[in-house]
């Protein structure tokens, strides 16, 4: 039905071939596939069709998938240039994409709070023929918008199957870098299944109702009754101290390694950023604790 040529050279809207006209349609409004024929065309008048470099085509014979083609330029022949010929185009360069899940559509706990959270993520379109029939599900459109809110909607489910293990307190204080790494390869693991293949996810930020900060700061003065109570209890904060001591050296030394593959070249600086921005932010939630148990401490 068709064969790759070598000696065709692309030229932008030559009326012998079928390509991808890219148009700027805003960040959102970006399209992640194109489809032919549309209504009006006419693929009697078609020799040629085109694949760029960062496109991958679906080649479909009476609805029936022939086969998936890479970057070239491929003639059809007679037999191909007839009703029921259909070619689709996806997009398989990085995107971009901000996420989040606001505190009134956030995921529950297993103590009942509501938690949301926002980040960013970097992905490629890997298996075009998972993602076109099991996201896009044929639709003729779809943009990075539409990916966008299917992406919300997947991590919803994800994130209620590791929530629902933890406690508001878990997931905000005690257990936070543990819940985060969870909710990293959960969402790696649920987008290879729908042709998906993640190159970061960052959780920047987590947010908690306001109903929810009378408790911790109920476990906050907790620590400062323990050390009240004697030896043991000063025993415990010590360990405390000990142990938020050397948690803030594992995070300096995840910061070293940020730093080295900087260095090395194997991230870019943007991811740099990014990375270091959310270590930082689990370094100072782990200092304001420790000057806390410090202050106990000193009182004893």
């Amino acid at each position: 039905m068709y064969k790759k040529i070598k000696d065709k050279k692309i030229v932008d809207y030559d009326p012998e071939i079928i390509a991808w006209q890219r148009e700027d349609k805003g960040e959102l409004n970006t399209p992640l596939l194109y489809s032919f024929p549309k209504p009006g065309d006419n693929i009697k008048n078609k020799k040629y069709f085109a694949v760029k470099s960062y496109e991958k085509v679906l080649f479909y014979d009476k609805g029936t998938l022939v086969d998936v083609l890479v970057g070239g330029i491929y003639e059809l022949t007679k037999n191909a240039r007839i009703k029921g010929t259909e070619i689709v185009w996806i997009d398989i360069s990085f995107i971009e994409i901000p996420w989040g899940i606001p505190k009134s559509e956030g995921i529950p706990t297993n103590d009942g709070f509501m938690v949301g959270l926002h980040g960013d993520l970097k992905l490629r379109i890997g298996d075009v023929k998972t993602f076109y029939n099991d996201i896009v599900a044929g639709k003729k459109e779809w943009t990075i918008l539409d990916l966008k809110n299917w992406i919300k909607s997947l991590l919803h489910t994800s994130l209620r199957d590791i929530f629902k293990k933890y406690n508001a307190k878990q997931i905000i204080l005690e257990e936070r870098e543990r819940v985060i790494n969870l909710v990293i390869s959960k969402v790696t693991e649920e987008f290879l299944r729908y042709g998906l293949e993640l190159e970061t996810f960052n959780v920047i930020g987590i947010k908690y109702p306001e109903e929810l900060q009378p408790i911790l700061v109920q476990d906050r003065e907790k620590t400062k009754t323990i050390a009240k109570l004697g030896k043991d209890g000063m025993d415990n904060l010590i360990k405390q101290k000990n142990d938020l001591q050397a948690r803030i050296k594992e995070l300096n030394e995840k910061l070293k390694e940020q730093q080295d593959l900087l260095l090395n070249g194997e991230i870019n600086q943007d991811e740099y950023e990014k990375k270091k921005l959310q270590i930082q932010v689990f370094i100072d939630e782990v200092q304001e604790e420790l000057k806390k148990v410090d202050e106990v401490i000193s009182k004893v």
